[in-house]
């Protein structure tokens, strides 16, 4: 039998005890309106190796070599078995993140904290490697948030045999994402995202706004558009059926163009192609309310964006946004960085090196080195500096102006990728304090070259006065 068809019903019908002698009704959230000032807590989680190399490096024994680093969670927990994953990974859980590290978040005048999680969290399939205990440290973090008056986005980052491919799903296996390969994998999912808004959305957590909303699925890539839309009709159903909060539900864009949702948000339908031989179909709807779109956008992914000035990258983050504001749904800008190289050590993958100094894989012609950026931000030279504030401040300008918000990824990392450490970046100017105090972007406008050219007429000019004169 289907569990999509069979669970929400359980669940409902237990979620339904809980709520009949309280608040049976949909407890109407007053957060639609709300504007993204946000971070995520990456690579705690969901274990990214360029966030935590110490954690995959330590896996090594000493007969070993690179090659037997582990790509991914998936791989670390296989090489080091159930007991010794479960020991680390709790280290590692409880020295990260702490309430300490939510404060700071706060003092910054960030307002919400995007918690990626796997669906391992909440419950494994046979033969998975993985172990449990994440579940417990997000209850703990959404205590923290709750404290220091921060919002959280639950953020669903890895389905079974991975929906893109990446490392940060959990498995790696650039290419070929296999979520979509078998009804088990996205069966097992549903499952979870009901497991999710069952303990989310209802009972303690549904009686205060502390949480905004759950993300359905972080980042599928290259996936069936038609299933996607399936799964996502689905889920946004079965959210709808089993919580008693009318929060926010986020659909990450699938690397899809701008304005792609549009329609599929307003009529809300897909049809299905369930029978090919008698071409029968079946058209699933939903009555979408609060629904988010959230769009991520990096710039070191293509040599061409990588091989762009400073100023170009700035008219492209304007243009980009612009086009957002004109797409004519709800969306946040759910991720994007600092970063205008792929220089930060294992930013590809374990094992993989940069197409900004052109290193295996990548084939393409050297851009630049790698050695001034991967310094600590203290040693970056002035221009540096300030190349990378205006990079930001037109990001922040930009996205916060043509969206509901942004999120940045990530709070902090081990050090080694400065482009990508919020933390860092406060502390070193690059973030400007406070979030609006813009130093070279007025108005969506750079104008940091504005003193330059100004002098520059005025020396083009110099010898005709000198005639006149």
């Amino acid at each position: 039998m289907n569990i999509h068809i069979l669970l929400p019903v359980v669940v409902s019908f237990f979620v339904s005890l809980v709520t009949c002698t309280t608040n049976s009704s949909i407890i109407q959230t007053n957060l639609t309106d709300f504007q993204y000032k946000g971070v995520s807590i990456g690579g705690w989680l969901v274990l990214e190796p360029y966030i935590t190399p110490s954690l995959f490096n330590a896996t090594l024994l000493s007969n070993e070599t690179a090659n037997d680093i582990p790509t991914d969670e998936y791989h670390f927990c296989e090489k080091l078995g159930p007991d010794e994953a479960k020991k680390r990974l709790v280290e590692h859980w409880e020295s990260m993140y702490n309430e300490t590290d939510f404060q700071e978040i706060k003092q910054t005048g960030l307002n919400l904290v995007r918690i990626p999680i796997g669906y391992w969290a909440f419950e494994t399939m046979d033969g998975d490697p993985y172990v449990s205990g994440a579940q417990d440290y997000l209850d703990k973090a959404i205590e923290w948030a709750r404290s220091s008056d921060l919002k959280v986005m639950i953020d669903l980052h890895g389905a079974p045999n991975t929906q893109n491919g990446f490392d940060n799903s959990g498995l790696r296996n650039l290419g070929y994402p296999g979520w979509q390969n078998k009804t088990e994998y996205i069966d097992h999912t549903y499952k979870v995202l009901q497991q999710m808004f069952a303990k989310y959305g209802t009972g303690d957590y549904a009686t205060d706004d502390t949480i905004i909303g759950i993300e359905i699925l972080n980042e599928p890539f290259n996936p069936d558009l038609t299933k996607l839309k399936d799964f996502y009709i689905g889920s946004y159903n079965d959210a709808r059926n089993i919580q008693i909060v009318n929060n926010t539900i986020f659909f990450q864009e699938a690397f899809q163009p701008i304005g792609y949702w549009a329609d599929f948000l307003q009529y809300g339908n897909v049809t299905i192609t369930t029978n090919a031989t008698t071409n029968r179909t079946i058209t699933k709807r939903a009555n979408f309310s609060n629904v988010v779109i959230d769009h991520h956008h990096y710039e070191v992914f293509t040599p061409n964006q990588l091989a762009n000035n400073v100023s170009t990258r700035l008219q492209d983050i304007s243009n980009y946004a612009s086009s957002i504001g004109k797409a004519g749904h709800k969306s946040i800008v759910g991720e994007f960085s600092a970063a205008m190289t792929d220089c930060a050590p294992w930013l590809n993958g374990v094992g993989l090196g940069s197409r900004y100094e052109g290193t295996a894989p990548y084939t393409n012609d050297p851009i630049g080195n790698c050695t001034a950026v991967n310094q600590s931000i203290d040693k970056w030279s002035k221009q540096m500096k300030k190349d990378y504030r205006r990079f930001m401040e037109m990001q922040l300008y930009q996205y916060g102006a043509n969206s509901r918000g942004w999120i940045f990824w990530c709070w902090k990392t081990e050090g080694g990728a400065t482009e990508w450490d919020f933390r860092a970046l406060v502390k070193n100017g690059i973030v400007p304090q406070p979030l609006d105090n813009y130093k070279y972007v007025k108005n969506g406008v750079d104008t940091s070259m504005s003193s330059k050219v100004i002098l520059s007429k005025i020396f083009l000019l110099l010898p005709i006065f000198m005639v006149i004169l």
